[in-house]
């Protein structure tokens, strides 16, 4: 039987290990999915393109693989591309198929026809453009191999429209590349490096969470401390005493600074020390004292004294037998929980954090009680708000991928979508999204897709009825708002008009709401918690108005006055 340039496309993802494609149909790609429907691979229809890259986005941090995103060229694409930059930015393996611009030749302004290479070249590791039907299957395997090779990331295929109908020869399976050995003299001066070194630090990211066993077996043998980024948080549970920090960007920074002076190496693996990795570059680590693993190369960031270009897993595997048995550590237990403790204070933030309508419980206190309603294993992923930062700091991560969050691009809209590409990815794990009511309108009809997919997922909505991240500075500023108030849908409607099931925080606490009964209930649901302002809010809005009339009136010198007066 004849087989399309689109069957061989599908079979050759397929054969490479991939199991789903995110992604809406239209007239460019039907070929493309009528051949998807037989090919293998499962096809999820979201609302948008956006949410299809965030999908794909969920489903690739945690299955570890590639995540497959098809779209249609021009209005497709477009949408797709905050989607390509999330993952570019967060070092997350994405493959992207799409048809080339129609060329028309002595005509310009084709049908949805625009240079799709120089959009997306800034945010893809590579773009692949089959010049015919005969080299798709081949470049498809390309793609997907370089997504996830040294720093994982998006990769782009663009297809003439035309030849995914074009029937097309079957090709010789390439072999996958051959990886080179660890080198053995690198492992050499590394171990040296360990052995010679009492006080080690862990700085673990993303590169390590599919090492996270190994990385166990280090901690064990060198009795270090352990600082994870956003996106490494839970290699290491983090009711582990070790681990000292859990998120740079999130806690107090002495903490840090002290800890990584009393260190004698520091070393950071899977860690391309990023705005959040970095706690936003405020971080000081000497090069003298800094050994690095990641396979994209050394930080610019972060000089190292000594880099490894290698994969966490190998290198690890490679150097964890060459390592001398310790009696015990040099870390002294009490200091490592002092700075713990100093590192999750957040008095300031906890002054203006809402509260919930019934109980009064801050949001904070809400995040800890869901926390205590999860297993060890599930999954939470984040929108871009206020909530998170709550997420952030008071979700205690027990496993690798437990905690998913749009870490360097910081999209709104992320979190509903990435949390059933999440779902599908690791069906046996709970999967819950937190999200803020300005995400949820952003996407809270991918409820849709949820009940459509059969997913097992929980969102939970906290309504404060505001962009809070961004009205609470305005507020500080100013002693007032603009443009940051919402008019929120009726979230029970919502839930009945996509499918799932509802229902509200009330006094009895989150627990109760989220608590999943027999078999037979409904395996998507929304639960809302309805939150309002808090009373450090209300004089955050007093002190505002003083600071925005202080600018109005008062000379230089009283306006530094007063300012140092409001925040004492």
């Amino acid at each position: 039987m004849a087989r399309t340039a689109a069957d061989r496309l599908w079979s050759a993802l397929r054969e490479q290990g991939a199991e789903f494609a995110f992604g809406l149909p239209g007239s460019q790609t039907i070929e493309a999915f009528q051949t998807l429907k037989h090919s293998g691979l499962r096809t999820v229809v979201p609302t948008h393109e956006m949410a299809a890259a965030f999908m794909a986005n969920g489903y690739a941090r945690v299955a570890r693989k590639p995540g497959i995103l098809t779209t249609i060229p021009g209005p497709g694409f477009t949408y797709a591309l905050t989607g390509l930059a999330e993952a570019w930015l967060d070092s997350v393996p994405l493959v992207h198929v799409v048809p080339s611009a129609r060329e028309i030749p002595g005509r310009e302004f084709a049908l949805q026809a625009i240079d799709q290479p120089a959009m997306a070249g800034p945010i893809v590791k590579r773009i692949f453009r089959a010049k015919s039907a005969a080299e798709v299957a081949g470049l498809a395997v390309e793609a997907y191999r370089l997504a996830t090779d040294s720093e994982p990331g998006p990769v782009m295929l663009e297809v003439a429209e035309g030849d995914f109908a074009i029937e097309a020869p079957a090709e010789a399976s390439k072999a996958a590349p051959q990886q080179r050995p660890v080198d053995a003299s690198l492992v050499d001066v590394l171990a040296a490096l360990v052995d010679a070194s009492p006080r080690i630090v862990l700085y673990l990211g993303a590169g390590a969470v599919g090492a996270s066993s190994a990385v166990r077996r280090l901690l064990d043998l060198t009795h270090a401390a352990v600082v994870t980024t956003t996106s490494g948080r839970g290699i290491v549970s983090e009711d582990d005493p070790r681990v000292v920090v859990r998120d740079p960007g999130m806690q107090e920074i002495s903490s840090l600074a002290a800890l990584l002076s009393a260190a004698d190496l520091v070393l950071a693996i899977g860690c391309k020390f990023s705005h959040n990795g970095a706690a936003g570059f405020r971080l000081q680590l000497p090069l003298e004292k800094l050994v690095t693993i990641n396979p994209a190369g050394p930080s610019r960031n972060y000089p190292a004294r000594l880099h490894a270009s290698e994969d966490a897993g190998r290198l690890l595997d490679a150097l964890l037998p060459r390592l001398s048995p310790r009696a015990g550590g040099a870390w002294d237990a009490a200091q490592l929980a002092a700075w713990q403790a100093a590192a999750l204070r957040f008095e300031q933030d906890a002054r203006v954090e809402p509260r919930h309508e019934d109980s009064g419980s801050p949001s904070s206190a809400i995040v800890r009680e869901l926390r205590a309603a999860l297993s060890d294993e599930a999954i939470v992923v984040t929108d871009s708000g206020f909530h998170q930062m709550s997420v952030r700091r008071h979700f205690t991560v027990r496993s690798p991928s437990g905690l998913i969050v749009p870490t360097n691009f910081q999209s709104m809209g992320f979190a509903l979508p990435a949390a059933i590409g999440a779902a599908l990815a690791a069906p046996g794990r709970e999967v819950v999204a937190v999200v803020g009511d300005g995400g949820m309108l952003m996407s809270g009809l991918e409820l849709i897709t949820a009940v459509r997919e059969n997913v097992r997922l929980t969102a939970v909505v906290f309504n404060d009825g505001a962009y809070s991240l961004i009205r609470n500075p305005q507020i500080a500023a100013h002693g007032e708002s603009h443009g940051t108030d919402l008019l929120d849908p009726d979230f029970e409607a919502l839930a009945a008009a996509t499918g799932a099931e509802y229902r509200r925080v009330g006094r009895e606490g989150i627990a109760a709401a989220i608590a999943r009964g027999g078999p037979d209930e409904a395996p998507v649901r929304l639960v809302e918690v309805p939150l309002t302002e808090s009373p450090g809010l209300k004089r955050l809005r007093r002190r505002g108005r003083l600071r925005a009339a202080a600018r109005r009136w008062l000379p230089a010198r009283g306006r530094s006055f007063l300012s140092r007066w409001l925040r004492s």
